[in-house]
């Protein structure tokens, strides 16, 4: 990955900092298992939207890539039948079987069980149906995620030390990325909210100096190999890249005089216009920026995965 992605997805998880300071959250992930493999796709991915919304509107976040919590559900069949047409209806009384759990420890936070009913022109529409019919203010619904959100939040309550020591130990190996989104998934609410928000600062800095220096370093190499004016555009559009907070900020502004000095001087024009289409892309930057975030927490668990353990 390249290090101004890395620098703009920090930057993002950094901001989310202050959002989460507003409504605490807590995350998880939600998956499906195994045992939906014989569920049609698009039913699958009906239900999925359903536990999405579920978590949501619940005060939970599915934004994390880190987080061993869970949020899944085990479907039985409890019968089908057909009802006569045209066109022909297809039946399904389903039962359902939530739980919230730690994947880490395999340990079942609070588990929910709920009947539905499906009707629809064939298999896929009747699973749908049902699917569609979860809401997240249903009794059952409320109670599993309000008693695994209390035991979600003892976690970090606990355990924020050790999540900060691993976000650290990679930091040391320049995995700002990883650890950003590690650190940053401990809830502000929990103990150890503010110790994390403090330390995502750090993290947010240092990757920030970091990206930056090498920005800096590129643009005097460049530099150093040839001072003509293709090369000086070249340079100044670097050095412009460079944040005013970052630690190398004067060097780079000095470096921008001199490189301006020995060239013609309508590059401060050309210079304008090329910071003015930068500007125009930033909000597509930043919407791209979260999909690097998700990005590595899908590559990391599957949507569907194994929990066989839970039965």
């Amino acid at each position: 990955m390249s290090t101004r992605k890395i620098f703009a997805m920090a930057a993002l998880m950094f901001a989310t900092i202050g959002t989460m300071a507003q409504e605490c959250v807590i995350p998880v992930a939600v998956q499906l298992d195994d045992d939906f493999s014989n569920v049609p796709a698009a039913a699958n991915s009906a239900l999925y939207q359903s536990l999405s919304r579920i978590a949501t509107q619940n005060g939970l976040t599915t934004d994390s890539p880190t987080t061993p919590f869970v949020l899944t559900v085990h479907c039985d069949v409890l019968d089908k039948s057909n009802l006569p047409g045209p066109p022909i209806q297809t039946v399904y009384n389903l039962g359902l079987t939530f739980y919230m759990a730690d994947t880490y420890t395999k340990k079942k936070f609070a588990t929910e069980y709920i009947t539905l009913d499906g009707v629809g022109t064939g298999e896929t529409k009747s699973y749908i149906n049902a699917f569609s019919r979860l809401n997240a203010n249903r009794a059952e619904i409320a109670r599993l995620v309000e008693t695994g959100k209390k035991k979600m939040l003892s976690y970090y309550d606990t355990q924020y030390p050790n999540i900060i020591k691993e976000a650290k130990r990679l930091a040391s190996l320049k995995n700002y990325e990883e650890a950003l989104a590690m650190v940053l998934s401990i809830p502000v609410c929990s103990k150890g909210g503010d110790q994390a928000a403090k330390y995502g600062l750090e993290l947010y800095t240092q990757n920030l100096n970091r990206v930056n220096l090498f920005l800096l370093n590129s643009a005097k190499a460049l530099w150093a190999a040839g001072q003509d004016q293709n090369t000086a555009y070249d340079v100044c559009a670097m050095l412009s890249q460079v944040d005013p907070d970052a630690a190398c900020y004067a060097e780079a502004s000095k470096l921008m005089k001199e490189v301006k000095a020995q060239v013609r001087s309508d590059i401060d024009l050309e210079m304008r216009q090329k910071y003015n289409d930068q500007i125009k892309l930033e909000s597509d930057r930043i919407a791209a920026a979260r999909a690097v975030g998700v990005a590595f927490g899908n590559g990391q668990k599957p949507t569907t995965t194994n929990l066989m353990w839970q039965k």
